[in-house]
């Protein structure tokens, strides 16, 4: 069976999920977690995306983003993957794939999960058991009232969220201290599982249109008008 092709959609949020090989985990430590910062920074700039939400990790990366046009993420993660690939070749000489499988990505619509999407992302160092203050290579730092994060474009929407900046950084780091409901983990893992968008009916409608393709699985069972012809 042919792979399910990525949806992508220029102007419209995307959760993307790299999941490193176990040979590149083991050598992803804060130096290379460092560069993994600096060339994000460049590839974001060079494929026009705004980056809202951000966790490298030994173990996956997760990205919030907006791309200008439909393929940025790829084209994001293929830049990413290239030159991190020339520095783990020369520093560890690891020859072999970076990630483990095709990178993950899913559409999701912002006026309904923008936030809930950012706290998957920026309490992931939690999920893997980290504490609070050992998050920095997370945008929850800047969220929070750190320094300015050159990789992180505030989305729209998440101004809304407070009048003013310390009124958005204090409710934050309100709801990043508690853990996000089981359900809305699962339902994000599965959405980037099945690689189909996460939003509302209307929402779903729209992009479907927009893209010219079906954006949700068949129902399982043969089709009903076969059933139907073969019974005559």
């Amino acid at each position: 069976m042919a792979r399910q092709p990525r949806c992508a959609a220029a102007g419209q949020l995307h959760l993307l999920d790299l999941r490193w090989c176990a040979a590149v985990a083991a050598h992803l430590g804060a130096e290379e977690l460092g560069l993994q910062h600096q060339l994000l920074a460049t590839a974001l700039a060079r494929h026009g995306v705004a980056l809202h939400a951000y966790a490298l990790a030994r173990s996956r990366t997760l990205l919030l983003l907006t791309p200008r046009d439909a393929e940025g993420p790829a084209r994001l993660v293929q830049d990413l993957c290239r030159r991190l690939a020339a520095s783990m070749r020369r520093v560890h000489a690891h020859t072999g794939p970076l990630l483990a499988g095709r990178f993950r990505s899913v559409i999701v619509q912002a006026d309904v999960h923008l936030l809930d999407a950012m706290l998957f992302v920026e309490q992931l160092p939690a999920r893997e058991g980290e504490a609070l203050g050992e998050w920095a290579w997370t945008s929850a730092v800047m969220h929070c009232g750190g320094a300015r994060d050159e990789l992180v474009t505030d989305h729209p929407l998440y101004w809304q969220t407070g009048n003013t900046p310390f009124e958005r950084e204090q409710r934050h780091r309100a709801k990043l201290t508690e853990p996000i409901d089981q359900r809305s983990i699962q339902g994000f893992e599965n959405a980037l599982a099945g690689g189909w968008p996460l939003g509302d009916a209307a929402f779903l409608d729209a992009l479907a249109q927009q893209l010219h393709r079906r954006l949700a699985p068949r129902a399982p069972g043969r089709p009903r008008k076969a059933i139907a012809s073969e019974s005559v």
